[in-house]
């Protein structure tokens, strides 16, 4: 978004300087008045492309969730994991360039915590693997803790 506001600097002083030299000439030849018609168009076209470059930069300010398409990604992932028999509290956000993405596995209530912990690891790294830029956060619960909701239920 710099970059773009610079851009719109230098462009918006070019304009001006060519509006300038163009209402002089205008006027020169007799046709006076066009000053204030190139201030107002180059006007609108400043305040225009400042209002796309604020928007921009404040979508990569504000934390945004992932789009649904991602998120289904995710739960695709962590349902191809033979082990895993159900999924909640799936949370996404991107925050600038940086993707957080926290869930929960359910898993089988007899499994040693060692065991727990490795297939939590297998998951994680399929989930890198498709989003490398992702910080990632998985927790295990035993599958009997959950309420009976259907499988891979997403709050």
């Amino acid at each position: 978004a710099a970059v773009r506001a610079d851009r719109l600097h230098y462009k918006s002083d070019l304009l001006m300087n060519t509006g300038v030299i163009a209402a002089v000439a205008l006027a020169h030849w007799g046709w006076p008045g066009f000053d204030g018609v190139f201030a107002i168009a180059i006007a609108a076209y400043i305040l225009h492309s400042a209002w796309e470059i604020g928007h921009e930069a404040l979508h990569h300010l504000m934390d945004r969730e992932l789009p649904d398409e991602m998120r289904e990604k995710i739960k695709a992932i962590v349902r191809a994991h033979p082990e895993v028999r159900g999924m909640h509290d799936l949370r996404t956000r991107r925050s600038g360039p940086d993707i957080f993405i926290q869930l929960h596995l359910e898993l089988d209530d007899e499994l040693p915590l060692m065991e727990a912990h490795r297939i939590a690891d297998e998951v994680e790294a399929e989930i890198r693997r498709a989003f490398p830029e992702a910080e990632v956060i998985i927790h295990e619960d035993p599958a009997s803790l959950m309420e009976p909701k259907p499988k891979f239920a997403d709050d």
